[in-house]
């Protein structure tokens, strides 16, 4: 299990290997871990739409295993953990399940 500065070390880790210069600007932990919004640093600063990312998802890393997994942009991300969760859940069973 990973704490929750082991876990922003790696998003700060994960959009640094970006060519281009990304920022995370939001961030929130859920029952699986912490989730991170990102974008670029030019459009934090000055705001021009312009500068704005398209299809940039969010990424969330695992509170037990600390694997780093990119969620959708096309729901909110509140969904995409609960989509999560219930993925964990359902993998869990299998896993404890006999053959």
């Amino acid at each position: 299990m990973i704490n929750y500065e082991y876990a922003f070390d790696l998003a700060r880790k994960f959009i640094g290997n970006s060519a281009i210069p990304l920022k995370i600007f939001g961030e929130g932990g859920f029952q699986g871990g912490w989730f991170s919004c990102y974008q670029l640093v030019e459009y934090l600063r000055a705001v021009n739409r312009c500068d704005q990312l398209a299809g940039n998802s969010p990424f969330l890393i695992d509170r037990n295993s600390g694997e780093l997994n990119e969620l959708g942009a096309a729901k909110p991300v509140a969904e995409y953990l609960d989509d999560y969760l219930s993925f964990m859940k359902q993998k869990s069973h299998s896993d404890s399940d006999p053959a």
